[in-house]
């Protein structure tokens, strides 16, 4: 390997090692308000440095395989950026401190709590099962009445309260 090829592959090591703590929009050295011509325009010069065709037989395999590594995560920068509503996505998660849009899409998303998850007695789970099940169909003027008998058999449940009150809220915004 010359020297030349050498110095290149410590920098793309380097590289490599900073990567997983920047954002894509380090990684494209743009600005998070950049148009979507300056993300074009950032990802072409990113790709001349960092594709893998640009690495020369004479560099070595070891250099291209890190410049492949570099440049598919610069893709995947660009790829998000360059779509209005995945770049949405993304800077929604960024504000959580997500650096990847596959941190954000691949986090879990808890199942929401029915009413009778939340319930806690069986008398309380059965009026709450009623109003989940009359709540799923749509009619929410008619759960209000298992919620609320619920809520009289589990007084001290603060959470079905919560959500009995969310009830009656949305039923006094709604239209008629």
């Amino acid at each position: 390997m010359t020297p030349a090829a050498r110095e290149r592959l410590v920098f793309f090591e380097r590289i490599l090692a900073a990567i997983p703590g920047w954002n894509y929009y380090q990684l494209l050295r743009i600005e998070p308000a950049a148009t979507p011509a300056r993300i074009k325009e950032a990802f072409r010069a990113f790709a001349l440095e960092f594709h893998p065709d640009e690495v020369e037989e004479d560099e070595g395999a070891e250099l291209r395989e890190k410049a492949d590594a570099i440049f598919r995560r610069g893709a995947e920068a660009y790829r998000v950026l360059g779509s209005p509503s995945t770049r949405a996505r993304y800077d929604e998660g960024l504000k959580r401190g997500n650096l990847r849009l596959v941190e954000i899409e691949a986090r879990p998303r808890p199942k929401p709590k029915t009413l009778e998850d939340i319930a806690k007695t069986p008398r309380g789970k059965a009026h709450a099962r009623k109003a989940d099940q009359l709540l799923s169909i749509g009619d929410f003027d008619t759960a209000r009445a298992p919620l609320t008998s619920a809520c009289h058999e589990e007084p001290e449940n603060e959470e079905l309260k919560e959500r009995l009150q969310a009830l009656w809220e949305a039923l006094a915004i709604a239209p008629d």
